[in-house]
């Protein structure tokens, strides 16, 4: 049965926002959000300027876009893989 009353507020830390250590967040966390949210519009700017240069036909947009996100998504854990040792 649903609870019709909400919760009181509750502190950051208690939320689990910050999985695991539930400490505050790094710069790292910020330029890895910063990163992904500003690459989805970049991208399809990038594929879509690659189709009005010539460089190929517009039946490619939708590949050259998510050739840019899987090359972005394995460069950004192979650096935080070697970044991190782990």
């Amino acid at each position: 049965m649903g609870r019709d009353t909400p919760t009181e507020p509750k502190d950051v830390k208690d939320r689990g926002l910050h999985a695991r250590h539930a400490g505050d967040p790094t710069l790292a966390s910020y330029l890895s959000s910063f990163l992904f949210v500003l690459s989805v519009p970049g991208f399809v700017l990038l594929s879509y300027a690659g189709y009005w240069q010539g460089w190929y036909p517009y039946s490619w947009i939708l590949g050259v876009f998510g050739g840019l996100m899987a090359a972005t998504i394995a460069l950004v854990f192979a650096l935080m893989h070697v970044l991190t040792g782990r």
